[in-house]
């Protein structure tokens, strides 16, 4: 999903303007961007947690800056549960 395509989707669930949601959700993704870069953990109840890491580069001692994202146990349930009604 593009953020255009989220845009879309959130329209037509409230009711607000492109315009209006283009903003919200550009000021969240910047305080999302903005925790990362203080290497503070994020978490969403329902939906999952954000947790900045540093790996070891490959064949190098170097640490690059990460994010790990775990999921909600309730999102990783109803996941499981759509791919089980998808092979039926």
């Amino acid at each position: 999903m593009t953020k255009a395509e989220l845009i879309d989707r959130v329209k037509e669930r409230t009711g607000l303007t492109k315009q209006e949601l283009s903003v919200i959700v550009d000021v969240i993704l910047e305080e999302l961007a903005e925790a990362f870069i203080r290497q503070e953990r994020v978490e969403f109840r329902g939906f999952g947690v954000f947790v900045p890491v540093k790996r070891k580069r490959r064949n190098s001692n170097e640490k690059i800056p990460r994010v790990k994202f775990k999921m909600s146990n309730v999102i990783r349930q109803r996941m499981i549960e759509e791919e089980k009604r998808r092979k039926r």
